[in-house]
């Protein structure tokens, strides 16, 4: 297959050679075309650029609930609450009672620092949301040995009644911190 190539002038041209350009416009250019099978540029088909999922709106309220229960955890477990902190936990979580029992051990033998870096509710779907957290705990004090860390956890939070509490927790990157 041949094809032959065809002139192309810019529109700069267009605007000092008015009178040359009809001539000029789609004429065969001179010689052979060269040798190999042509390529087509062209551009892709709307179905065949990959499309990035739509973000779903959420409802601002409820983005704003799932976010006031986790800085409400996070504040509870820095004033060392253990009431607080266990009211932000749906009572059918399968880590209530080592939630509890953790928070007793640190809170008899560490002083510790929590920083919310960022906080984004990820999904909303029904009575189950996931909301990622990126979190700093910092030692100021203690007698037991602790790992300065970043963590940023998806935690899934479930309804119990009108109120979202914390279901679940996956750590989804530790980094220690070195200072």
């Amino acid at each position: 297959m041949t094809s032959k190539a065809k002139t192309f002038l810019p529109l700069l041209f267009i605007s000092f050679f008015p009178q040359v350009i009809p001539q000029l416009l789609g004429q065969d250019l001179p010689g052979n075309s060269l040798p190999g099978a042509s390529t087509v540029n062209s551009i892709p088909e709307s179905s065949d650029i990959p499309v990035e999922p739509e973000k779903q709106k959420m409802d601002p309220v409820m983005v704003k609930e799932l976010k006031d229960v986790v800085k409400t955890n996070i504040f509870a477990v820095s004033k060392r609450n253990i009431n607080m902190a266990l009211s932000t936990i749906h009572p059918e979580s399968p880590t209530m009672e080592s939630s509890k029992d953790m928070m007793t051990y640190i809170f008899a033998r560490l002083q510790l620092k929590y920083t919310i870096q960022q906080l984004e509710v990820k999904e909303i779907d029904g009575d189950e949301a996931k909301v990622e957290v990126l979190q700093v705990t910092q030692k100021l004090s203690g007698n037991a040995a602790f790992r300065d860390n970043r963590v940023k956890m998806l935690h899934t939070m479930k309804r119990d009644g009108k109120k979202w509490k914390m279901y679940s927790s996956e750590a989804l990157l530790i980094e220690y911190l070195k200072y």
